[in-house]
């Protein structure tokens, strides 16, 4: 197994086994880095775009540290949504992680098509600390995960993150450049993980 993840396991001290993913999943550095954040920042609400691991290790990065927050996430398959269900409740954990399924649909954004995450989904949402981009999938659209941030930029809090996985993929940069077009003002890092993670600060909220 990668060190990582007994790095990760290390940090987190999960109270039960935890799912270690594929190469489709959040790799254990991006994991890792998430989970120091949410110790450090103690978010009240993450929203994440795409189930998998990563909702059993949020949730569980917010019982190990006694964070009062929870995770929202959108899944648009029936099959993952369940499936990460069914992993929340292995873990006792279903009480701080809501897996909401979210089918995708049209949506239209600078004179261009584009299909997300239903709207009646995540339209309520207000006052997010994180928001963790990993989907919809990359195969599904061409700037699959574009939406992301005209969408939900109103629903996020002062000084929230948001972070993109898959960087390293071209239709991901381009995203990332048409964000920064579109806020200048919101800081920007690569990290240097194992499939490239961009990280967007919003301004204000705690340094």
């Amino acid at each position: 197994m990668d060190q990582t993840w007994d790095e990760l396991t290390r940090w987190v001290q999960p109270t039960s086994p935890m799912p270690v993913g594929d190469g489709c999943a959040a790799a254990p550095d991006l994991l890792l880095y998430l989970m120091r954040w949410v110790r450090r920042r103690r978010p009240s609400l993450i929203v994440e775009l795409g189930s998998g691991i990563s909702t059993s290790w949020f949730a569980m990065a917010l019982h190990t540290f006694g964070v009062p927050g929870r995770v929202v996430s959108l899944e648009h398959s029936d099959q993952y949504a369940d499936q990460a269900r069914h992993q929340l409740r292995a873990l006792g954990l279903t009480h701080l992680a809501e897996v909401r399924l979210a089918p995708l649909e049209d949506v239209r954004l600078s004179g261009e098509n584009h299909r997300w995450y239903r709207r009646s989904a995540w339209q309520s949402l207000r006052d997010c600390d994180l928001l963790f981009v990993d989907g919809p999938p990359g195969w599904s659209a061409p700037l699959a995960r574009y939406p992301a941030v005209p969408l939900l930029a109103d629903a996020l809090a002062p000084g929230a993150l948001v972070v993109l996985d898959d960087h390293d993929r071209p239709d991901e940069r381009e995203i990332v450049d048409r964000w920064r077009q579109a806020y200048p003002s919101w800081s920007f890092s690569p990290l240097a993980h194992k499939k490239g993670t961009a990280v967007l600060h919003l301004p204000g909220g705690r340094a």
